[in-house]
């Protein structure tokens, strides 16, 4: 056998060695948006909006460098949690974190901020883009408890109107409180005893807002300032007696499919209880 056929035989183990030694190639992670630092002065005020308490679970969902789950630990005493998609920001972050005194108060995930879970927050911090924020709006209203604050800096959510917005550094920083679903058909009964009333109310929400029609043995009343904030709701429904208007009060909190509150008609306010009813519900039999 020649040597020159011999020569690709001799270069096999060396070659091979170095095949070996190679690192495998790793891509660097695709992100939706680029990755910009949030200003100090921007990061106080979405604390002060998001009301942040030590009791709080802060997520920042595209955290960066993490100085914003950070602030929260050092100086509201909130627990953190950062996500990010960026392996080298998750380590920065963590290195930050360690450097502040906070590492035992938050953690850092390098995942996909889209299906991540994240449903134990009781904050929400963005800075991605209004076409992501919408995004993560449907997530954010179903999965996420009534009362969560959201904050984002620079973007809104599209048509939910914020319930705040603020400029800071000629910065647009814009909150919203998540709201209970109160959408459907509401029954209770206004007084008691045998002067008791049956009510209904049939409600179509729009995020923080709603409207309807209240129906009980006068002409029907449409709802006035239908509002929500988190569980909180409110609502006027006002009639005209002897050319006079006489508006209702009603302020209650939502707990799953009941309002437990007060309704005021002007003589002072007295217990209120509404209950949800269900879907293709039969309709009360006549007198009950």
């Amino acid at each position: 056998m020649s040597t020159i056929l011999m020569r690709p035989l001799v270069l096999l183990p060396a070659l091979a060695l170095l095949l070996a030694s190679c690192t495998p190639y790793k891509p660097e992670p695709e992100r939706d948006v680029i990755y910009v630092p949030t200003p100090p002065a921007v990061v106080e005020r979405m604390l002060q909006m998001a009301d942040v308490r030590s009791d709080d679970i802060v997520y920042d969902l595209g955290s960066g460098d993490g100085r914003i789950v950070i602030a929260a630990a050092r100086e509201r005493g909130a627990r953190g949690v950062g996500v990010d998609i960026d392996p080298k920001l998750i380590e920065e972050s963590r290195r930050n974190a360690a450097a502040a005194g906070v590492a035992d108060k938050v953690r850092f995930v390098e995942a996909d901020l889209f299906v991540f879970d994240f449903h134990d927050a009781t904050v929400v911090m963005l800075y991605l883009g209004r076409s992501l924020n919408v995004r993560l709006r449907d997530r954010i209203l179903k999965e996420l408890a009534p009362g969560t604050r959201i904050v984002s800096h620079a973007f809104d959510m599209g048509d939910w109107q914020p319930d705040e917005h603020a400029i800071v550094q000629e910065r647009d920083v814009f909150s919203w409180v998540v709201p209970a679903d109160v959408a459907g058909k509401w029954r209770w009964t206004e007084g008691s005893g045998r002067a008791g009333t049956p009510a209904e109310l049939e409600v179509a929400q729009s995020f923080q807002r709603f409207t309807g029609m209240l129906r009980g043995r006068r002409e029907p009343q449409p709802v006035r300032d239908g509002a929500l904030s988190g569980e909180r709701v409110s609502f006027t429904v006002a009639r005209t007696v002897d050319g006079e208007t006489r508006r209702t009060r009603y302020d209650g909190r939502v707990v799953g499919d009941r309002i437990r509150g007060t309704v005021d008609a002007g003589a002072g306010p007295r217990p209120w209880l509404a209950e949800r009813v269900p879907q293709n519900a039969a309709a009360p039999a006549a007198g009950r």
